[in-house]
């Protein structure tokens, strides 16, 4: 199992979940059933055989109830089939249970609470997966069997009058609330689930419109290039063939167009034809939005930074909102551009900081293509990338630029 701290926000309550519904199961049975019968049996041998027997039905149904409930939980999700089987020992174990608590009552008087307290709760670690796993009208119609049953468990144990009556809505009371709690609590989780699957969608539909930009644009850069580099050689190649001269021009246009074409591909691979910081701030906010993740920007409008440090910086916002997207489960996104006075380090610097509530924290020290290669990116303008978690599990990326290194 994952550390708690290594888990995401949607696995941690997807834990919480799973583990109040299953610790309920048991809780339930150890309190209100199981307690109450050890506190009254008396110093004989039958009693104390048949309450040992209600401890172990009451284990062996606990045991049973979680794995329904996880099982039950799987399938609601759609991961995994139904656990029909789970399900009938759980209700097998309830009747033998309730069976059991009878013949206790037979031989040792227990009180009205506790029997009712038993009516209603003893169902519950088979009722609570149950109720993720049937339609209404199925659990309605189990319900019904349950209080006749119910209201013959104690009949059988010679209850009358007012304490027969109230049964029926006890064991009633008991399914409603593990319907309440089952089954809006696996809606909760796929609810939360599919929410997260379209996030991660949304990111990789990001990513897949940054390819297809990358695309539009090598396609734009080599595609004349190349049709007149294949043109030129096929003339040169004819005057060749006809022993004309005029092809060692044609071949030089041809080398000389192939080294341009070389040179626009380093500048697309490399986003200095597209990568400014103002074009790249307004297209966070853009997708950031769009994937749920609230975006503030400081500092946007900044026409007197040179070219460089608007295409260094653009590409930290760049890849900072792919790492938002991808790599963390934020809910907020604040992205500020400062200048510092030039008495900082004796020259200005322009300043970026990201910040967000939701980052990995594996992307701290990373050595990938990603901040890696910001890092070498910011490098060649003498600037520096800071990358750490804060407190409140903020993470914050710094760059900063120094404005006449950039400049020269």
């Amino acid at each position: 199992m994952k550390g708690w701290r290594q888990r995401t926000k949607i696995e941690k309550v997807d834990f919480y979940s799973r583990g109040t519904l299953h610790v309920m199961s048991c809780l339930m049975l150890l309190v209100w059933v199981c307690v109450p019968i050890l506190l009254a049996v008396p110093a004989e041998p039958l009693p104390l055989v048949i309450a040992a027997l209600v401890m172990v039905l009451a284990a062996g149904l606990a045991y049973s109830g979680v794995s329904a409930v996880r099982q039950a939980l799987d399938y609601y999700m759609h991961r995994r089939p139904a656990p029909w089987t789970n399900l009938a020992w759980c209700g097998g174990l309830v009747m033998l249970l309730m069976a059991a608590v009878a013949g206790f009552e037979a031989t040792a008087r227990l009180s009205d609470q506790a029997a009712h307290t038993a009516l209603l709760f003893a169902p519950v670690p088979f009722a609570v997966p149950l109720a993720m796993v049937v339609s209404v009208r199925v659990f309605i119609a189990v319900s019904g069997v349950a209080v006749l049953m119910g209201t013959a468990f104690l009949a059988a144990t010679g209850e009358r009058g007012m304490g027969l009556a109230v049964a029926p809505p006890i064991v009633l009371m008991g399914l409603l609330f593990s319907a309440s709690v089952g089954r809006p609590s696996a809606w909760s989780l796929s609810l939360i689930w599919e929410l997260k699957r379209s996030k991660d969608t949304e990111a990789r539909l990001a990513v897949a419109e940054e390819r297809l930009r990358f695309g539009r644009d090598l396609h734009d850069v080599m595609g004349r290039n190349l049709a007149v580099i294949a043109l030129k050689s096929e003339l040169a190649l004819q005057m060749v063939r006809r022993g004309r001269p005029e092809a060692v021009d044609q071949m030089v246009e041809v080398q000389r167009l192939a080294q341009e074409a070389q040179r626009d591909v380093r500048e697309v691979v490399r986003g200095s034809r597209k990568a400014d910081l103002r074009v790249e701030l307004s297209g966070a906010v853009s997708v950031l939005e769009s994937a749920g993740v609230r975006c503030f920007v400081a500092g946007a409008d900044r026409p007197e930074l040179p070219t460089a440090v608007h295409a260094a910086l653009g590409w930290v916002v760049r890849e900072a909102t792919t790492n938002v997207l991808r790599h963390g489960d934020a809910k907020w996104c604040s992205i500020a551009v400062s200048v510092t006075p030039a008495a900082f380090r004796g020259q200005e610097r322009v300043v970026l900081t990201v910040e967000n509530n939701g980052a990995s924290e594996e992307l701290v020290g990373a050595d990938g293509c990603g901040l890696a290669g910001l890092r070498e990116r910011l490098a060649a303008l003498d600037g520096t990338l800071e990358a750490r978690h804060g407190e409140r599990g903020i993470f914050r990326l710094t760059a900063t630029v120094p404005v006449e290194a950039a400049t020269t």
